[in-house]
């Protein structure tokens, strides 16, 4: 692809003022073009084919976690001193095995939303093109994350009714700012989480190899959704941008009980209920969260997304740092 010309119409960097309540955000932006070559680039060299990169093979050891232990939800309470190593480690899988079926459903929304972006923009574009290469990286991340969780043994879980029912609209509604914005909801937390876990030697050697990958691919994505937010939010007047921040506050505390579904809990002889309330009260497992949406939280803010009642939302949600 050919590098963008710079003109005097379409520079190649400039800056762009947010008004917010705490003042004005200046913010850096790149022209789209240049984004996504150089996002492309990145895909022809550093992209997996989990068929052949990922040993499905590989001995699970009923003594090593799957998740480091200070990432499961239960860590440091009462109901996890009361478990056996074995229990702990169970729990560990049942929980990494949750997320990934939580992951599947996101990026079914995020694929369906790409789609209608990319419906909307010049086909030829190296905009579109990359919109489609990350498409095609979310259909084997998906795929992957399947096959990881029947290694494993289990199934996927399957969001409750309510969210089931509103992630068929991700097809039907396309509104660009929450699409981007509840990307990186999404890709930060569960980047957070697995940059922990990958280099982990106590690990599963299984699920190192395929959070690696998605490491890698996914800072790609994050990069993309992270230029379109700073453009949207650099072109919405102020009302419509707290309105999309708020709604989207809303939906992520509402989307934090869904990570970890209550059969994780059942699976190691425990009340899911009880347990959801102990680690819903835990202040670890608060200031893990408040950590693997630390990124997300600091980018929404230099973007305005905290601006006005999101904030809040945010705070009594115990996801502010």
């Amino acid at each position: 692809m050919t590098a963008p010309v710079p003109t005097k119409a379409r520079p190649l960097t400039w800056q762009a003022q947010v008004r917010c309540k705490d003042g004005d955000h200046t913010l850096e932006l790149t022209d789209r073009e240049v984004v996504a070559e150089r996002l492309l680039r990145t895909s022809r060299k550093h992209s997996f084919d989990p068929d052949v990169d990922v040993d499905w093979d590989a001995p699970q050891d009923p003594d090593r976690f799957y998740l480091p232990p200070r990432l499961v939800s239960l860590y440091e309470t009462p109901l996890w001193d009361g478990l056996t190593h074995r229990q702990r480690v169970e729990l560990s899988k049942q929980e990494m095995c949750s997320i990934a079926s939580f992951g599947i459903w996101s990026e079914l929304q995020l694929m369906q939303a790409l789609v209608q972006h990319a419906y909307r923009q010049r086909y030829d574009s190296g905009h579109v093109a990359y919109a489609l290469t990350e498409i095609a990286d979310e259909c084997r991340h998906s795929v992957m994350f399947g096959r990881m969780v029947r290694a494993c043994g289990l199934r996927t879980t399957r969001m409750r009714g309510l969210e089931y029912q509103a992630g068929k609209l991700a097809g039907v509604v396309y509104d660009p700012m929450p699409m981007f914005a509840g990307t990186l909801v999404v890709e930060e937390f569960t980047d957070a989480f697995q940059r922990l876990t990958f280099p982990d030697e106590e690990i599963q050697p299984l699920v190192r190899q395929v959070t690696r990958i998605h490491v890698i691919e996914e800072a790609r994505h994050i990069r993309y959704a992270r230029e379109e937010m700073k453009r949207l939010a650099a072109g919405s007047s102020p009302v419509r941008r707290r309105l999309a921040a708020y709604m989207l506050a809303q939906g992520t505390r509402m989307l934090m009980g869904q990570f970890v579904h209550p059969s994780c809990y059942t699976a190691v002889g425990l009340d899911p209920k009880l347990a959801r309330q102990v680690a819903a009260r835990s202040p670890h497992r608060r200031a893990t969260m408040a950590w693997a949406f630390g990124k997300c939280t600091a980018f929404f803010d230099e973007v305005g997304f905290l601006d006005g009642r999101a904030r809040d939302v945010w705070a009594r949600a115990g996801l502010l740092a």
